[in-house]
């Protein structure tokens, strides 16, 4: 019999291909805006300002991730292997990253990034789930927030790496950028094969000198509802407020003075930061409330948000970053960790996967909404409307959590009704 695995491992091999995967991601995007300057508009997008153009094509390859990362969860519920998913889906963004070097005009690019998207909504709820699945309750959290650092690394070295590439080969020849990004994505898929079956080696023992099936006040991974709407609006909106900016990566380059490097810097700050705190964030979510750690999280998009909107100069831009990726740390870890519950439930994977759509949606939703609110009601407006968008959110999730809690109350067997 071959010796059992540390599951540490397992975990470490996911985080890995998320590392590499997240830099060819990364070194993508930031090469996108430039491939829209120079390429055709095609017949169906004459007319379209520059600006709306970039909105439109990241919308599409979030929308893509949206509709495909449903698909995902269900797939998961029938298909054993989850690992083989996930292989299927990156190998499949590869192939069609590296069909963006022949691209001749922007619908080629629009096509190719639905594809893309198609692909990765395969890898994303998978991923999390089979994290999950090779760590315990106690250390649940750690887990995905040790993930959530590798793979926002990789995003953040991602536009450094594609901004150097472009200094390097210039902007008329971004082909060498998607070629190298479709080798890195294919190499992804390596640690999976090296993954045994979730059932052999996950930790699903309860912790020594806690009783089976012990759980923090807290949560509730068993009465959890399949769908969380606080939960997902907030994804949706914690999404918006981050890609503002590349929704005006040109526009703030002129603002700003600012060469393709410095735009790589303040797109990569956001994920640094997030990169940084995110592993102490999971570690404190399996110790307090992940609640307050959301809240905390919504009020830093917002401020973050607007103060994007009002930046005059690099420093502002940076800071206004720094902020953003410490909200969205404190928002997307305990998030992941509440509805990540149960991890021996036949719908685990699909409730993963409802949360993450929410946060493909608003990558996808969310640039086309600032892109036409800025052309038809000013360049500030939309970073006026997300803050306030995030600040009501997180009074809807906490409004929301009150009620339940209050039913679950009344509703406790051998209790009485509160007298009134």
């Amino acid at each position: 019999m071959p010796p059992k695995r540390d599951p540490r491992f397992n975990l470490g091999l996911i985080s890995f291909s998320g590392l590499i995967e997240g830099i060819a991601a990364g070194a993508i995007f930031i090469s996108l805006p430039y491939s829209v300057s120079s390429l055709p508009e095609g017949e169906l997008f004459s007319g379209w300002a520059e600006t709306s153009r970039i909105g439109f094509l990241i919308s599409s390859f979030g929308l893509a991730m949206f509709f495909g990362q449903l698909l995902a969860g269900r797939m998961a519920r029938n298909i054993a292997p989850r690992r083989s998913i996930a292989i299927t889906g990156l190998a499949a963004c590869a192939a069609s990253t590296a069909l963006l070097v022949l691209a001749k005009s922007f619908p080629h690019l629009v096509l190719l990034r639905i594809i893309q998207g198609l692909s990765l909504a395969l890898v994303i709820p998978t991923t999390a789930s089979l994290l999950t699945a090779y760590s315990g309750p106690s250390s649940r959290g750690s887990a995905l927030g040790f993930f959530s650092s590798a793979k926002t690394l990789g995003l953040a070295l991602g536009p450094l790496a594609g901004g150097t590439l472009i200094g390097y080969f210039g902007k008329e020849n971004l082909g060498a950028v998607y070629g190298l990004g479709a080798g890195v994505i294919f190499l992804a898929c390596v640690p999976f094969f090296f993954l045994p079956s979730p059932g052999l080696t996950a930790s699903h023992r309860s912790d020594p000198g806690k009783p089976t099936g012990a759980a923090r006040p807290n949560q509730s991974s068993r009465g959890s509802p399949l769908f969380n709407p606080g939960l997902a609006l907030g994804a949706f909106v914690a999404a918006s407020c981050a890609t503002t900016l590349p929704v005006f990566q040109n526009e703030f380059a002129n603002r700003l003075g600012l060469d393709s490097f410095g735009i790589a810097v303040a797109l990569s700050s956001m994920l640094l930061t997030r990169f940084l705190i995110s592993w102490p964030v999971g570690h404190a979510a399996d110790r307090i409330d992940e609640h307050l750690l959301i809240y905390a999280g919504l009020l830093f998009l917002a401020g973050s948000t607007f103060l994007l909107g009002l930046a005059v100069s690099f420093p502002v831009l940076l800071l206004a970053r720094i902020i953003m990726g410490i909200g969205m740390a404190l928002f997307s870890v305990p998030a992941l960790r509440i509805v990540s519950g149960d991890p021996e439930s036949r719908n685990h994977t699909f409730r993963i996967s409802l949360l993450t759509a929410a946060f493909s949606c608003g990558v996808g939703i969310g640039p086309l909404l600032t892109g036409l609110c800025a052309d038809r009601l000013g360049f500030i407006t939309p970073f006026i409307c997300w803050p306030i968008f995030a600040l009501a959110t997180a009074g809807f999730i906490s409004s929301r959590r009150g009620k339940m809690e209050n039913s679950s109350d009344d509703n406790t067997p051998g209790k009485k009704p509160a007298e009134r």
